[in-house]
């Protein structure tokens, strides 16, 4: 693990079992003190240190101040914690802080730079020992049976430690207004952290990082860094000029392992208030480095002018290959007035004559794959968001609103349809994408051939 804010600032950091939780409340403050003199002396990113020691602060002492370490009494206090030979019994303290340390920092060489500073308190042996921790933290072996006390805290570094190394997947997500981006981007996350409205909501470009697990915590990045953005600090971000947001992707597939992810929403082109919104994002089509480009289109507005004519730039600016089309807010079609399939068709044909020659194009209602990862892990609805749920249940479950039928089925997600919810999240369409996105196997040819029939 290299020194890297972005490395620091996707990973994920859960105090919740933290074995210091169950300590006496004055081993806790002292305990606290010494992780902080230790950060600041070995980890960079001061504001990143300072942010995850305040979520140690919070656990450990709550409300109350700190000791100060002094130099009158910075060796007796370091000491007496991570070896006292009037406490032996404290000996695992010492192991615990250093797992929090490279857990904060995130870093090797701040890693290292702290174990020598443990060691010129501990003897050989003991010095062995901790050596032995901290290479067990760069190794994916079996957990020693000696160090199984400081397991959980192991297994949270390695968890990171293997998830930044990962090539990061780069996803550009680009519309025109009221197509349902920020919906389909609130889906794919499985969290409302895009604000969303019928007016323009997205002013700057916003950069949405995935983290390894779920530790109930969403960072963001704007003027200041924030380890605990609550949903009015979201819906605000960007507002200002850019912004950077990392939280637990609750994705239908991969959830057990999943990819290292950077979503980057962009302004909608088609803004008449703000023109500049479009220029933004024509320049992030041009510069930004991504590998995918997902084009929202509104299943309710095909080929309009704006549409055509923003078509074209994409045509001539993006690589074909990198694009893919969603055509969303399928859920308001009616079954005795509209077409699928025919929408599909329609889409298709226009963009064969916008020059893309093999478009993929994945038909899905973001707002049902949101409220059904809603649903999927507990979240609180509100009483409309419910009766939506309820609604679009209800028709999903008909084999005419079944879009995974214009995606070839995977095994996966001939496996993934044999519980009621799953089967729902691919009848939603999102499950094909995010197969797509991230990792998939289904190839452009496959596509056209099934869309076709």
């Amino acid at each position: 693990m290299e020194i890297n804010l972005r490395n620091n600032f996707i990973t994920s950091h859960s105090l919740i079992s933290h074995p210091l939780k169950r300590a006496k409340k004055k081993t806790r403050i002292q305990y606290y003190v010494i992780l902080e003199y230790l950060v600041n002396r070995c980890a960079g990113f001061a504001e990143y240190s300072k942010a995850r020691l305040s979520q140690y602060h919070a656990m450990l002492i709550g409300d109350e101040s700190a000791l100060v370490l002094t130099d009158g009494n910075r060796e007796r206090m370091i000491r007496s914690m991570v070896n006292d030979w009037l406490r032996p019994w404290m000996w695992k303290y010492r192991f615990w802080l250093m797992c929090d340390i490279a857990l904060i920092a995130a870093d090797k060489n701040a890693i290292e730079k702290a174990l020598k500073i443990l060691m010129g308190y501990l003897n050989k042996r003991q010095s062995a020992a901790i050596g032995n921790l901290v290479s067990a933290l760069f190794t994916d072996e079996t957990i020693p049976q000696k160090l199984l006390f400081a397991e959980g805290l192991i297994h949270q570094f390695r968890l990171n430690r293997r998830f930044v190394a990962q090539q990061e997947i780069r996803i550009l997500i680009t519309a025109n207004m009221s197509a349902g981006k920020s919906t389909l981007i609130n889906a794919l996350i499985g969290k409302q952290v895009a604000r969303t409205s019928q007016e323009a909501c997205t002013a700057n470009l916003c950069y949405l990082f995935n983290k390894p697990v779920e530790d109930g915590s969403i960072h963001l990045l704007g003027p200041r860094l924030n380890l605990y953005a609550a949903y009015d600090d979201l819906m605000n971000a960007g507002r200002a000029g850019s912004s950077e947001i990392a939280s637990f992707f609750r994705s239908f597939v991969h959830s057990d392992s999943p990819s290292r992810i950077c979503l980057i929403d962009t302004p909608g082109v088609n803004s008449a208030i703000n023109r500049e919104h479009g220029e933004r994002t024509r320049s992030a089509l041009r510069e930004e480095h991504y590998d995918k480009l997902i084009y929202v289109l509104n299943a309710n507005q095909l080929g309009t002018d704006e549409e055509i004519r923003y078509l074209k730039y994409v045509s001539e600016y993006v690589p074909k290959d990198k694009v893919i089309f969603v055509l969303n807010k399928l859920d308001n079609f009616k079954s005795a007035d509209d077409s699928i399939a025919s929408s599909i068709e329609g889409v298709r044909n226009d963009l064969l004559h916008l020059g893309f020659e093999e478009p993929v194009i994945c038909p899905l209602s973001a707002y049902f794959a949101l409220l059904l990862k809603m649903k999927m892990y507990g979240e609180a609805m509100t009483e409309d968001e419910q009766d939506a749920y309820d609604y679009y249940v209800k028709k999903f479950s008909r084999a005419e609103y079944d879009l995974s039928v214009y995606l070839p089925k995977s095994s996966a997600q001939v496996q993934a349809a044999e519980d009621k919810q799953s089967a729902l999240a691919v009848s939603s369409g999102l499950y094909g994408l995010e197969n797509i996105l991230y990792g998939g196997k289904t190839d452009e040819k496959s596509i056209r051939e099934i869309q076709s029939i």
